[in-house]
């Protein structure tokens, strides 16, 4: 029977939830990676991704300032810099210094898609909305980018900094990564 809970510990029914890497790259130049896990698509014609970002943190900053992003679906075996990535604060660090990732030219946006990434998404912003905490931008893909990686290997997050796949069928490989400071 369905009774009522505090709100706090229903919400975290909500994973596992898969993980978006945004990429920024602001007014001066400087490109930034957030692992995001409030995402979706809003519209399909034109498609339009949401997502939702903390308002104090440096992604938010960059986009407000130049209108565009990079959505990109990292691949499992990414998913090392994708933690490092949401360990570290843009304000402070310089985090494409630390990681793996190849970076390639966008075609339309300034942000660089990640290689290996599964797929990358071109956006420009549409609108962007204060909720709260967090501000809502909506970006319409102007560009759509594969590697040919498995989609069913995408990274999930399962709550407290560990992220690993989910078993589709009888293919996966089973990983559970969790950042230690």
């Amino acid at each position: 029977m369905l009774k009522e809970v505090e709100i706090e510990k229903a919400v975290t029914r909500r994973f596992p939830e898969p993980v978006v890497l945004v990429v920024s790259k602001d007014k001066e130049g400087k490109v930034n990676m957030c692992p995001v896990g409030f995402f979706c698509l809003v519209a399909w014609e034109p498609k339009v991704w949401a997502i939702s970002l903390y308002e104090e943190h440096f992604t938010p900053k960059a986009i407000s300032e130049t209108g565009e992003f990079v959505v990109c679906l990292p691949s499992i075996e990414q998913v090392e810099d994708v933690l490092y990535c949401g360990s570290v604060h843009g304000w402070e660090t310089d985090k494409t210094e630390k990681v793996k990732f190849n970076f390639l030219k966008s075609k339309f946006v300034k942000p660089p898609l990640i290689d290996d990434a599964i797929a990358c998404f071109e956006c420009k912003v549409l609108k962007q909305l204060k909720v709260e905490d967090h501000i809502l931008f909506l970006g319409k893909i102007v560009a759509a980018h594969e590697s040919g990686k498995d989609w069913k290997r995408k990274i999930y997050n399962w709550d407290d900094k560990k992220l690993g796949t989910i078993k589709l069928g009888d293919e996966y490989q089973e990983a559970d990564y969790c950042f230690e400071n």
